[in-house]
């Protein structure tokens, strides 16, 4: 039992703390790439050819990273109108179906994942002859963010199922 606990503390932390700190950082260093790019190309000197690269890397990995914290804090915009004019009961099932549904995509991206972002071959050679299979690893590391965030987030629904109710309300009053 307490080694669950633990778990869902570290759980916890990674996904309220990490991951927000993490997709801040490439969003600065996106700001920081694109800068410098925009600057260069100003002064009517080469770009840097790396700039774009890792650029789209940053957005990427963004992008999957705020995947999983969005399971696990169950924010997904595009049902919130649905459930809006749902019964509570209905809205509360619905819910926990997206989220299981999320986990099953966080699975194919972690197994299937894994096996394309090893086997690609090639390099980048404008960020130093580093394998491609590198940046692709944003995959398997997703899956497994987005499977334990579902799960998670289905364990916490079911354990206390007025707090779907309750987060939606308090995330209306801001």
């Amino acid at each position: 039992m307490r080694a669950l606990k633990i778990l869902a503390l570290t759980t916890d932390f990674v996904m309220q703390r990490l991951l927000p700190f993490l997709c801040s950082v490439m969003l600065a260093l996106m700001v920081c790439f694109i800068v410098y790019t925009v600057v260069v190309r100003s002064v009517s000197l080469p770009p840097p050819f790396w700039g774009d690269t890792l650029t789209l890397f940053a957005n990427i990995w963004m992008m999957m990273l705020a995947f999983a914290l969005a399971v696990r804090k169950r924010s997904n915009i595009a049902m919130e109108a649905v459930y809006a004019i749902l019964p509570s009961s209905v809205s509360r099932f619905l819910s926990r179906l997206w989220t299981a549904l999320f986990g099953a995509v966080g699975l194919l991206m972690l197994i299937p994942g894994y096996e394309v972002a090893s086997r690609i071959l090639g390099s980048y050679w404008e960020l130093g002859n580093i394998p491609k299979s590198y940046p692709m690893m944003i995959l398997p590391v997703t899956g497994f963010l987005v499977l334990i965030a579902a799960i998670a987030a289905l364990v916490e629904s079911a354990r206390s199922p007025r707090k779907d109710q309750e987060s939606d309300n308090e995330e209306d009053e801001i």
